[in-house]
């Protein structure tokens, strides 16, 4: 199998927002400095969408993408943001332009 989409839609808490996106920006440079794996990670926020973030992150296969959800930079991740996170919607896809 190639590359690993992960599509992941978020609705931020009344109040959070600011704090959100600061900590999703360092956690994006985390990624981005140590997993080689890793494609591509954007932070995307939909017009006309109060709240909402939607993360769009590639990875190089599916063995990236578990070594991603291992790492304790995705656990301090979802710790600090679960009080931020009022729902997570995650949807994962095969890159079909390869």
């Amino acid at each position: 199998m190639g590359a690993v989409v992960l599509l992941v839609e978020l609705k931020i808490a009344e109040g959070q927002w600011d704090a959100f996106i600061a900590r999703v920006r360092r956690h994006r440079a985390l990624v981005l400095e140590n997993e080689p794996g890793c494609r591509c990670f954007d932070i995307a926020v939909p017009d006309g969408t109060e709240g909402a973030v939607h993360l769009h992150e590639v990875y190089d296969d599916q063995a990236a993408v578990d070594h991603h959800m291992q790492t304790a930079y995705m656990a301090a991740f979802r710790a600090d943001t679960a009080p931020m996170v009022a729902d997570r919607n995650i949807v994962t896809a095969a890159l079909a332009n390869e």
